[in-house]
């Protein structure tokens, strides 16, 4: 009671503090519409906004166009990543050429984009996509075939069809604007002379070129105010994103003997199960840590350690289990037969409306296609040399007609044609067979067959040697015990001596680094690292597959310029290198000779020889690049010694004995030809649009997301 009369006394107070309290609330979220915008759309262009909803759902559908075209069920955390970083560019380089060509007036039409896809010369991805497996060539029937069932199509090819316009349109859109852009570039034939006169035209010279190394460091001294002036001059170098580094322990999670102890006493379970099991399909997958493989090998297709005993041992001999890489194998021998490698086939497919693939490859009705499958192997039985006219004039495979049903060679154990070979398998050469499919029924005839060799098949159950979750729990704890106990640098570093840990670096790290040595998932920390952390800051802690990361902040760097003291070491030697450069010309000049020789004989030195040297040159034989003296030596005359001029190794005094002018000659067009294809292939490797990026501004919100 006696609190509640408390507050009864100060009710206004409360009232003022409560007020007070829900006006920051609300005032604060008012105040923070950025972080919101933040969380909508991962970026802007040129005031165009990247909903991201719209960016993840094309990196979806990359994801899963790469895995499909992978065949893999899983990808790699680099893959995930590269494909972000794609499709942020391509949605940076649609924006901005899209305002481009709206600008310039680009259009592609219907017809236009018509002729692309179904025009005597197609676009090059057109027939990219519409490759006959067989022959590797275009075939313009598959194109027609296609559109023509478009609304029979399943939602994923229309999308994958769609796709492909757009990528028609937008190339052709690009076409236009290259070309608009090299046709508006011509080379006047007296640039093109220029040119000509400039690759034609030599000399021979002779030169005297101590090297800064022949002055010893201590006859020069380098002060700071000399590395900073250096600096000040050549700041626009030094110019760069935002940098932060870190350094990182790693708690690896490896098997404790308890742990190894367990995984060998199961294995020995299955071991004894495996031995008695009727269903070996069924057991393997579902105990093996890989599936059945039920192909049939050669010897060295199989592990070395049992290749040898699965061709001499009886059916349902069992090795193992033994331990191969931290995993143990257990393999049984369940067959062995004479099978050939290869078998060669053609085939004739007679579809129907309602076939499991949804292709719509004809609209014949499945007992009709029964029939007229039965009448067309009746009659190539009695005359099997009508196969390919029957192929041609009644298979409903899109490439028959210029294919004629050849499917090629066929090999044992590939699975996209495992019902074929298997089919074949007991088929003579010359004969044929009737077989069914999602598409249809087939008529295979099999035209060749490799010799058959001996295979087993031989059915494994793997089981790694993995950390067990008490293992992985106790690692957890030890490294969040570390974070924990060690908030500072300082004492990161010192605890990481105390313990014997393995400290690693990650320096120089942007906002979108993806490189991390040992780490397999390093955006995590580098979103850590650049999300407003201090100096010092260490982390909580990180997984990474089997291993656990404590990270400290150990440098930020802003954006802008990289501080003097971060680059004066690196400075220090070229600054060395203009010092002596001023020495060796302060002695060459002390000779007070024009005398290449005496020179020479003076700098203790000899003297070089050089010819037909251009100006196109970049290089002097036995000094490497040097453009600033091959530069000044085109403005030389002959059989003047020249005064010192300052290389990038050394010092030069050049007297040139020949100068060989360039021919004159009637046509220049070759050399203007020569230059406008340099211009051409500046336009084709995207700089326009570089040139477009930079001068446009673009908001980046990349980092929140991933």
């Amino acid at each position: 009671m006696a609190l509640i009369g408390q507050i009864r006394k100060h009710s206004g107070l409360l009232v003022v503090v409560i007020g007070v309290a829900l006006a920051a609330f609300v005032l604060g979220d008012f105040l923070k519409p950025s972080q919101q915008y933040q969380q909508n759309y991962i970026g802007e262009v040129g005031g165009i906004e990247i909903p991201s909803q719209e960016f993840f759902q094309k990196v979806n559908e990359q994801e899963q166009a790469t895995k499909d075209q992978r065949k893999t069920d899983k990808l790699e955390a680099q893959d995930l990543f590269q494909i972000k970083q794609s499709i942020w560019n391509q949605f940076v380089q649609e924006i901005i050429m899209a305002e481009e060509y709206l600008n310039l007036g680009l259009t592609v039409t219907t017809q236009e984009l018509s002729d692309q896809i179904l025009g005597e010369n197609p676009h090059k991805y057109v027939q990219q996509s519409f490759t006959n497996p067989n022959t590797q060539k275009y075939d313009p029937e598959m194109v027609k075939s296609f559109l023509q069932n478009l609304d029979g199509q399943s939602a994923d090819m229309k999308r994958r069809y769609l796709s492909l316009e757009t990528m028609v349109k937008e190339d052709r859109l690009k076409t236009k604007y290259n070309t608009l852009i090299t046709k508006g570039y011509s080379i006047p034939e007296a640039f093109a002379k220029l040119d000509y006169v400039n690759n034609n035209r030599k000399v021979d010279f002779r030169f005297v070129a101590p090297k800064f190394a022949s002055v010893a460091d201590s006859l020069v001294t380098v002060t700071d105010d000399d590395l900073m002036a250096y600096y000040e001059e050549h700041e626009y170098n030094y110019k760069q994103d935002e940098i932060r580094s870190l350094d990182y322990v790693t708690f690896e999670v490896i098997p404790s003997p308890k742990d190894r102890e367990d995984i060998a006493n199961e294995v020995n379970q299955l071991n004894a199960e495996f031995k008695t099991t009727d269903d070996i399909t069924l057991f393997i997958n579902s105990v093996s840590d890989t599936r059945y493989d039920s192909t049939y090998k050669k010897e060295t297709e199989l592990p070395v350690r049992i290749a040898k005993e699965m061709f001499e041992a009886p059916i349902g001999t069992m090795v193992g289990p033994y331990i191969e890489k931290e995993i143990y194998n257990i393999a049984k021998l369940m067959d062995r037969q004479e099978r050939a490698d290869s078998i060669m086939m053609s085939q004739l497919l007679v579809s129907y409306a309602t076939a499991p693939s949804g292709m719509n490859l004809s609209e014949r009705t499945k007992e009709e296609a029964e029939v007229l499958v039965d009448s067309l192997l009746l009659v190539i039985e009695k005359d099997p040399e009508k196969f390919v006219d029957l192929t041609v004039e009644f298979s409903n495979y899109p490439t028959a007609a210029e294919d004629k049903g050849d499917l090629g060679w066929v090999i044992d154990g590939n699975p996209g044609f495992a019902l074929f070979y298997n089919e074949g398998m007991d088929v003579k050469v010359g004969k044929v067979k009737k077989m069914e499919t999602a598409l249809g029924y087939h008529i295979i005839k099999i035209t060749e067959k490799t010799e058959p060799i001996e295979k087993v098949r031989v059915a494994i159950v793997t089981r790694a040697i993995e950390p067990s979750n008490e293992t992985f729990q106790d690692t957890y704890l030890r490294a969040s015990e570390f974070a924990g106990e060690n908030p500072t640098l300082a004492q990161f570093d010192t605890t990481v001596i105390n313990q014997g840990l393995n400290k690693r670096s990650a320096d120089r790290l942007n906002e979108m680094s993806n490189r991390i040595a040992g780490i397999e998932y390093p955006r995590q920390i580098v979103r850590w690292a650049f999300s407003d952390k201090e100096l010092g800051t260490v982390s909580h802690v990180f997984e990474n597959q089997k291993s656990y990361i404590v990270a400290v902040l150990k440098e930020i760097i802003p954006e802008g310029f990289t501080p003097f003291e971060n680059v004066k070491e690196q400075i220090r030697p070229l600054v060395l290198n203009i010092k002596k450069a001023d020495v060796l010309v302060d002695r060459i000049n002390a000779l007070n000779t024009e005398d290449l020789y005496q020179i020479a004989s003076g700098m203790d030195e000899k003297v070089d020889t050089a010819t037909d040297i251009s100006f196109m040159a970049r290089n002097i034989p036995g000094f490497g690049r040097e453009n600033e003296v091959i530069g000044k030596l085109m403005t030389l005359k002959s059989g003047i010694t020249s005064a010192p001029i300052k290389g990038n190794n050394a010092v030069f005094v050049v007297l040139i004995d020949e100068i060989k002018e360039a021919k004159e000659i009637d046509v220049y067009a070759i050399y203007a030809n020569q230059l406008e294809s340099a211009f051409k292939n500046k336009i084709s490797a995207n700089a326009p649009y570089k040139a477009l990026e930079e001068n446009t501004e673009i908001i980046d919100n990349r980092l929140m997301f991933y």
